[in-house]
């Protein structure tokens, strides 16, 4: 691969690690093959909503063998598809056969969010709220907390009332997933209500939790600072709901003016984030900004134990211009030279945290 190829791939995660997002269909769109299933990652629920929350108040078999299980719910990144999340289950059942979790596996499921319901960010471009940055939270990713309850609500189907979920939130969806969590979502389903009952670990990886007020740039508009604002998404209310949060990140790549495209590419994107040069992270996200606060779990990993490479941001390319096939795979980077956070190598040294 050329160094303007790779430096093209990497931009174009820079462009997409914080942005907006919409409302997307409920019905999945199921895509290809591949060595897993991909129904097993999202579908659409055989229960209605009803039936789902009627779960609330059973006691089955079923439900009370999943007490022993822990389901895993992922936010996908910007433009990410439930497809490019195979390798991460994949990888996770190679840790549950080595006894590295603390529990089984039940479901796992990501939230089905097809790529092309991001281009609505259009939306929000003329309005006012945008050009002041405060875009409401509800409003502006009301589509993404749609998509989470749908997730939710398929886990508890297949595993019942009782299953511990653990969520797993890539980049900006581990601060969708704070605010979900920490009820910005507005929801007074009963799905909504009966699933943060049962979320008890939130992890989040190569996520923003800080907006700093010296940025040279809001790329949020906003909207993470209200998150990390809200008093309900704060580390230790969270906490105290028995939520236990782990934030990780690399440390691996650092932002300085050099010939390597890939230090380039990490300075244009802390640069505007940070308000200052210097900084190290995973090449899109800086350390500085991708901790909670205690009692918030805070975990750096440097290099992948296997390859000893430094760890980027996102084992993809997102692929945006692919609007014919919402649910395509993106284009996948080879983890021999590029780890990242789920690769063999760097899963473990955070996923014992999945409790």
């Amino acid at each position: 691969m050329t160094k303007t190829l790779k430096g093209l791939m990497v931009s174009c995660l820079a462009v997409g690690s914080l942005s907006f997002h919409f409302h997307p269909p409920m019905a999945f769109k199921r895509a290809g093959s591949s060595a897993t299933s991909l129904s097993s990652l999202s579908s659409t629920p055989q229960l209605s909503v009803e039936q789902i929350a009627a779960l609330g108040d059973s006691e089955t078999e079923t439900a009370n063998a999943s007490e022993e299980k822990i389901s895993v719910l992922v936010c996908p990144a910007q433009f990410c598809v439930p497809a490019d999340y195979i390798s991460l289950l994949n990888n996770l059942k190679v840790l549950e056969s080595t006894g590295i979790l603390t529990r089984p596996i039940g479901s796992f499921k990501v939230a089905p969010l097809p790529r092309t319901e991001w281009i609505k960010v259009a939306r929000q471009l003329p309005t006012k709220a945008f050009l002041e940055a405060r875009l409401p939270v509800v409003e502006t990713l009301g589509w993404y907390f749609d998509a989470i309850d749908n997730a939710m609500a398929q886990i508890i189907a297949e595993q019942g009332s009782s299953t511990r979920i653990c969520i797993i939130g890539h980049s900006i969806g581990g601060w969708v997933a704070r605010a979900y969590l920490g009820g910005l979502s507005q929801s007074s389903t009963a799905i909504h209500k009966l699933a943060v009952k049962r979320v008890t670990s939130l992890i989040t990886i190569g996520t923003p939790h800080i907006s700093p007020i010296d940025a040279f740039v809001d790329q949020t508009r906003g909207l993470l600072r209200a998150i990390a604002e809200a008093p309900s998404c704060q580390p230790q209310a969270l906490a105290d709901r028995g939520i236990d949060v782990t934030c990780v990140c690399s440390d691996g790549l650092g932002g300085r003016v050099s010939t390597n495209v890939e230090e380039l590419i990490a300075i244009a994107s802390y640069l505007p984030l940070l308000g200052r040069l210097g900084g190290t992270g995973d090449g899109i996200v800086p350390m500085d900004l991708a901790f909670m606060d205690e009692p918030a779990r805070r975990v750096v990993v440097t290099a992948c134990e296997q390859t000893k490479l430094a760890i980027r941001h996102a084992h993809i390319v997102p692929t945006p211009w692919n609007l014919i096939d919402g649910y395509a795979p993106s284009f996948k980077l080879p983890e021999e030279k590029y780890p990242s956070y789920i690769s063999p190598g760097v899963l473990g040294q955070w996923a014992k945290h999945i409790s």
